[in-house]
This record gives structure tokens, C-alpha cells and sequence, in this order.
């Protein structure tokens, strides 16, 4: 995820052109292989094993590795040697900036450290951050938009993203918007309850139907051209399977929360019973739209 931090960080600078970056960006892309791939293709797990971890992913917030350790699938020196054969995708993309000659290593490496000063980052965040730790990379974020201190809404934003990678997209980025527009194509919102049922906070993913279109298509795996029961199913699906997976986490850190079905809307404005805390714009590969959080803080206040 931070490869799309900092390709955009250089787009901004001049340091590299948009038809360069989205070259070493596909280049990039081709070199670093799921784990799940690089198990089945060294003979370490079958492909019956990596879609049941993959399965199990759909139902708890575990990484592939933590997932096919327990299920007794590989073992600790197999799942090392796997990590160590997939490298960070920021430095795939550094290198594939620097084999098309559009920087040097000097250069690609004053880069970094311009954008760990930029964004105020200390040596340990920076390191957390481009080693893939997602909590540090969005708190960062939200400190810049002037929302920070809401371990929950970290918490919510950090799973939304993993959940993204695991099932949508792996090339996403997302960025904290002030305002967001009053009326969307569609809207997919969903209820998240307290424990006594009184308290009720609304998430919803907003776009434009085209954007709709592709995020059912991805999800479920088939093309979904026109808008109707199957791309409102698979959209529908994707929010309460985030929704449902971020329950267990709050259930196993003590605090029993309710979830409503989750409703489609069409040519709707978003409103809800409580302020809005975020607007999350994702931008993915081919795909954009608006994540939308009220305070879900108050849920266990």
C-alpha cells in the first residue's frame, strides 16, 4: 500500500511523469507474487490449502502466513523463506523506476527521506510504515487531515484497507477528504449497533455507477456490466463482509456490537443519524469512491 503512497509523493514532485510512474507501477506489480502463489508454485501448499486460508480470511483479520501456520499447512522456516522471496512493493517499484533509468539509486533514495521529513515521520514510523504496517501508514494520514487520537477509527480505516488488498485490490490508496459530494449515484450503507441496540452509526460506500459496476465485477470474480440485482449483491456483499469481519475483532477486544442488513441506494444523498467523522476517498487500479465513517467511538461509550 505505501508503493501508492509514494509514487503519487513523486508524481506531486515533478520526480517522476505519469506515464513513467504507471510503467514501473505494472513492473512493479509483476515482480511481487502473492504468498499463496509463490506456496503452489514451490510445492509448499496445494491449491485446495491456500483457498482455505483464503476462505478463512473472509471470516477473521489474520494474514495469509498466520492463517496457513495454524492450519498446520506450512511451518514457521517455510512461511520466513516465502516472505523473504516477496519484496516490499515500494522497493520493487524503486527498482523498476531505476532499470527504466527515470532515477538513480541516489536519487530514489533522497526521495525517501524527503518524504519521511515531509510528513514528519520519526525513524521508527517511517520504518513501520515501508515495512507494510497499515495502522502506522493511515495514522499518519489522518494526523495530516487534523483527525488523529480515534484508535477506533483507526482501527475501522486499517481493516477497510487490509480488506481491500485481500479481496479487491492490491495496488490501492486512500486519502482523508474535508467534504464529499451531495449526491452519489448509488450508496451502500450499513448499520453498526451498540450492544444495547441504541446506539446506531451508519458505514456506507458512495460512487458513481461506473465505479459501482467494476467493484461488483472484481468482487464477484465475473463481469458486471449493467446495474441491477448482481452488482447491488456484490457491493452489498463486500460492505458486510468488512463489517462482519470488524465485529469479530471488536467481539475479541470485549465489546459486543449489532449489524443491520446492509441497503442500496440509488441517485441518493447520504445522510445519517449521527455527524460524519471521515470521508475516505479509495482510489484503486481502475476504480474510485467514497468510504464514508460516522463515530463509531460512541458505540462502546
Amino acid at each position: 500500500m505505501f508503493a501508492q503512497y509514494f509514487g503519487q509523493f513523486l508524481f506531486n514532485h515533478s520526480m517522476v511523469k505519469p506515464s513513467q510512474l504507471e510503467k514501473a507501477l505494472v513492473a512493479q506489480n509483476s515482480t511481487r507474487v502473492k504468498l499463496g502463489v509463490l506456496a503452489i508454485n514451490r510445492g509448499i501448499m496445494t491449491p485446495e490449502q491456500v483457498e482455505a486460508v483464503h476462505q478463512a480470511q473472509t471470516r477473521i483479520d489474520k494474514r495469509f502466513g498466520e492463517i496457513a501456520l495454524e492450519l498446520g499447512y506450512i511451518q514457521e522456516y517455510q512461511l520466513t523463506d516465502l516472505l523473504s522471496a516477496q519484496p516490499s512493493a515500494h522497493l520493487a517499484l524503486g527498482q523498476a523506476l531505476i532499470d527504466n533509468e527515470v532515477m538513480s539509486y541516489d536519487a530514489f533514495s533522497s526521495a525517501l527521506f524527503q518524504y519521511k521529513q515531509e510528513n514528519s515521520l520519526s525513524d521508527e514510523q517511517f520504518h513501520a510504515i515501508v515495512s507494510g504496517d497499515i495502522e502506522a501508514l493511515l495514522d499518519a494520514e489522518l494526523l495530516k487531515a487534523g483527525i488523529s487520537g480515534d484508535s477506533v477509527l483507526v482501527d475501522y480505516i486499517s481493516l477497510f484497507a487490509k480488506n481491500l488488498i485481500r479481496f479487491i485490490d492490491s495496488d490501492i490508496r486512500m486519502e482523508i477528504t474535508s467534504s464529499h459530494p451531495q449526491a452519489y449515484d448509488w450508496i451502500a450503507e450499513q448499520s453498526i449497533l451498540s450492544e444495547n441496540y441504541v446506539v446506531d452509526r451508519i458505514i456506507a460506500i458512495a460512487g458513481s455507477e461506473a465505479d459501482f459496476l467494476r467493484l461488483a465485477s472484481i468482487y464477484a470474480q465475473e463481469n458486471v456490466d449493467t446495474p441491477g440485482e448482481m452488482m447491488e449483491a456484490s457491493v452489498g456483499e463486500f460492505l458486510n463482509l468488512h463489517n462482519g469481519i470488524y465485529l469479530v475483532n471488536r467481539s475479541n477486544q470485549g465489546s459486543e456490537l449489532n449489524l443491520l442488513p446492509q441497503i442500496i441506494k440509488r441517485g441518493s444523498e447520504f445522510t445519517a443519524s449521527s455527524p460524519i467523522q471521515a470521508v475516505i476517498q479509495v482510489i484503486g487500479t481502475d476504480f474510485s469512491f467514497n468510504l464514508i465513517v460516522t463515530n463509531l467511538s460512541e458505540l462502546t461509550a
